[in-house]
């Protein structure tokens, strides 16, 4: 009988395959070659509707290059118009703001779908670098994002120090099929512990950090 790997999120068998970052990330020009890795069913569609909504709120993002901003035109709306709910769950809170000379908007993001689609890209990219289900969990941050207050009222957001932190990092660059769309870094300092820095669209920053499994001497005390 074949053997067949385990999913790259679980111990299930992957039975299929999933794209890291998935494929709606990649718009039309930008899909030769894409990363994938062994999934089972759940992991390949259970978190389908937040990888449209995360897909759809970083290319409308202001940093995003051309391949985001057409991506945008071309996906993202068409999204919002055949769900005008999922529309308004983006951009419900969403308040005019200038910003470098330009006219644009500042919203909420929905932080447990961001962070539910971010931890499986980080999965998928432990799976894809070693061969393996990353066993512990994941911590993510991004330098991209500002809290409200910051941007309309110009207010410190208490994340400042660790937002320069993290962009001064010396990340090593792990070659990636589509640059314009993904790029990939590591800050690695033992085994189990490291950083990576997401890069969409060349302009929107994204660092899970690893969260290894403590020991069972460490859990025992």
């Amino acid at each position: 009988m074949k053997n067949v790997s385990k999913c790259y999120m679980c111990e299930a068998p992957g039975i299929t395959k999933e794209h890291v970052p998935p494929d709606c990330f990649f718009p039309k020009g930008y899909r030769d070659e894409l990363w994938t890795v062994p999934s089972c069913d759940a992991h390949n569609s259970a978190n389908s509707k937040d990888v449209e909504y995360v897909r759809n709120v970083i290319t409308s993002h202001i940093n995003a290059n051309q391949a985001g901003m057409v991506h945008f035109q071309d996906k993202s709306i068409r999204s919002f118009e055949r769900s005008h709910k999922l529309f308004n769950q983006t951009f419900a809170s969403a308040k005019p703001i200038i910003l470098n000379g330009e006219e644009t908007a500042v919203y909420i993001f929905d932080l447990p779908r961001y962070k539910n689609v971010m931890e499986a890209i980080a999965y998928g990219v432990y799976y894809k670098m070693f061969g393996k289900t990353y066993p512990g969990s994941w911590l993510t941050f991004s330098p991209s994002m500002v809290s409200e207050s910051a941007l309309l009222e110009g207010k410190r957001d208490g994340w400042d120090e660790y937002r320069q932190m993290l962009l001064q990092i010396r990340y090593t660059q792990v070659p990636t099929p589509q640059p314009k769309v993904f790029q990939l870094g590591i800050y690695q300092w033992n085994d189990d512990q490291f950083i990576y820095a997401f890069v969409f669209y060349e302009g929107f920053v994204v660092n899970p950090l690893s969260q290894p499994v403590a020991s069972a001497a460490a859990q025992n005390g």
